[in-house]
């Protein structure tokens, strides 16, 4: 050592509080928390914020989880109960092992409080109060009605029948749609101030002029008509049509099909016939033209119609009906062959020529289709068998009469981005403008909890992007079964109405619930918090939400990538 040196060692120590030592000047790229949307949100027609209302209901908070639904949706028992479920479709974590049971879920929270009205929205004053006439009362009329009665507006709906609901109450039996239940939904819509005129047919108990008298007109007519098979024999006697049939029997008439009842066609209607008709103590039989796989009906609904016995034929197409010497129905059939695929994407089928074959049945039912009647509305709306207002008219249209999909869900749909344009119209505010901004990702659907707030404080929202699989960090999650909807047993199916799928348990729900991803949404998991190295991440349970000490934070990025849900994305602040 040289003169002056010491074998001690120095260990400089601040008595300062760390606080003065801004150490989150090595990065200007700081961890920034976003709020993404789902693929099941943008996959769901009525906007629903799924995994908001998926997380509220792992927490227990089934009022909250229904009140975020009924932003969106005020028909969430129904779509529980005959929601084609999109949204399962479009959820990430199918790529992992199975979808996430949504339906299931919103049928559970549906029941918990199904009577409240407290649940609802607040209404929002409206600057102008409008009248509004909405014709029909199906799912798109009351959803209209619904959320123009939200955003501060007085809708008047008129119903043709004495009873609302449309087909809900009249195309669905109550094996999958208890009416009693439907009754408590539309009763909770009603809470608001709508006005409702039933056994009121526009066009025939009040002129179609009459409705000049309102701001805006909302036309929602159902598809009440039955298409027609265009064969000898459709009008024979035991003849029926889809539509005829399960409006009697949901109107509490007595049926008598005989001992074997033949169901032409392949969709819902056709489904839901074959599975009354079953529970009337016939035996059934559908036929279809295509394949077991083209058809339209909902795979749920085939599945459940074949596990209760209903039998099927594919590719035969119905060519004649008559009547058997000894009073029965023979109805004859051409056999077809599966070609390649058409416009729709489904195979093509051509008829396989000398060959045909009989079905004799005591009844027959038609259920190839359905048409709206449009005979009353005046023929300058009317285009290719649709209600189509001018863009600058005081008409606009949905459901069945608009050209969409005819699902209860998109009924819904139609039913909200109607009263958003009108509202928007009201205001003098140009509605494409605002419409891609509270999208929910690109396939159409909007939110309406995004048009309220941004209506209540002047400041849109900014377009969000939709979360892909490969944004999902599965590490952290572990493979799991789907949860499953408790059923009614098969000796209670046969001989009765009551309803098949029954709601799930608590701790059903609660472990459908925890199989949620929540993407693009922080759920407070506290990754954030374990894997920060410099302990600078603060969560609120209770919130979800996190914030991150910029001054001390260094940028290193651990936090995003320790997210599993892609709600934490870096970002440059300088």
């Amino acid at each position: 050592m040289g003169k002056g040196d010491s074998n001690e060692f120095v260990i400089p120590i601040s008595y300062g509080s760390t606080e003065t030592i801004e150490t989150g000047k090595w990065s200007s790229r700081k961890p920034q928390t976003q709020h993404l949307t789902a693929p099941c949100q943008e996959a769901c027609p009525a906007g629903t914020d799924i995994p908001l209302f998926v997380h509220l209901v792992e927490q227990g908070k089934h009022a909250e989880a229904l009140a975020t639904i009924l932003i969106e949706n005020p028909f969430p028992g129904v779509c529980g109960r005959v929601c084609y479920h999109p949204c399962e479709a479009g959820c990430n974590r199918g790529d992992l092992d199975e979808p996430v049971s949504i339906q299931l879920l919103e049928r559970f929270v549906s029941g918990i409080r199904s009577r409240s009205a407290a649940s609802l929205p607040p209404r929002q004053p409206a600057g102008s109060v409008k009248r509004i006439a909405i014709v029909g009362s199906g799912p798109a009329g009351l959803s209209c009605a619904y959320f123009l009665a939200l955003l501060g507006h007085r809708p008047v709906v008129f119903e043709a029948k004495e009873e609302p609901g449309g087909v809900m109450r009249w195309g669905i039996p109550q094996f999958r749609l208890p009416k009693e239940f439907l009754k408590k939904e539309i009763g909770r819509i009603l809470t608001l101030p709508i006005e409702l005129r039933t056994g009121c047919r526009v066009g025939r108990d009040i002129p179609f002029a009459e409705l000049d008298s309102f701001d805006a007109v909302f036309l929602s007519p159902g598809a009440e008509l039955s298409a027609s098979l265009s064969i000898d024999g459709q009008n024979l006697e035991s003849v029926w049509t889809g539509s005829e049939f399960l409006e009697s029997l949901n109107s509490g008439k007595n049926i008598s099909l005989g001992e074997e009842t033949l169901v032409i066609g392949g969709g819902n209607t056709a489904m839901d016939v074959a599975r009354s008709a079953l529970r009337q103590g016939s035996r059934v039989t559908v036929a279809y033209r295509r394949t077991r796989e083209a058809m339209p009906a909902i795979r749920d609904e085939i599945v459940e119609a074949e596990e209760e016995g209903v039998q099927f034929r594919y590719l035969i197409q119905p060519s004649f009906i008559r009547r058997t010497p000894a009073g029965r129905l023979a109805a004859g059939f051409q056999r077809m062959l599966a070609g390649e695929p058409d416009e729709s994407g489904r195979p093509r089928v051509l008829p396989v020529e000398g060959e045909f074959l009989i079905i004799e049945a005591d009844s027959v039912i038609s259920a190839v289709g359905e048409l709206v009647d449009l005979s009353w509305i005046p023929e300058k709306i009317v285009r290719a068998g649709l209600i189509n207002p001018a863009p600058a008219s005081p008409v606009y249209t949905g459901g069945d009469a608009s050209r969409q999909p005819r699902t209860i869900v998109n009924a819904i749909a139609s039913g909200k981005t109607a009263a958003i344009c009108m509202d928007l119209s009201f205001r003098g505010i140009q509605e494409p403008d605002i419409l891609s901004k509270i999208r929910t990702g690109n396939k159409g659907s909007l939110s309406m909890a995004a048009y309220l707030q941004a209506r209540e404080t002047g400041a849109w929202p900014e377009a969000r992007a939709v979360v892909p699989q490969e944004k999902i960090n599965t590490l952290y999650f572990e493979k799991s079964p789907r949860a499953k909807a408790r059923k009614l047993g098969w000796g209670k199916r046969a001989d009765s109405f009551l309803e098949v799928n029954l709601n799930p348990d608590v701790r059903k729900a609660l472990l459908s619930a925890s199989r949620c991803y929540s993407c693009g949404r922080c759920n407070a998991c506290l990754n954030c918090y374990y894997f920060c190295p410099e302990g600078v991440v603060t969560v609120d349970p209770d919130q979800c939400t996190r914030t991150t000490d910029y001054d001390h934070c260094k940028g290193c990025g651990t936090c995003a990538k320790a997210c599993p849900r892609n709600a934490i994305e870096m970002k440059d602040l300088s």
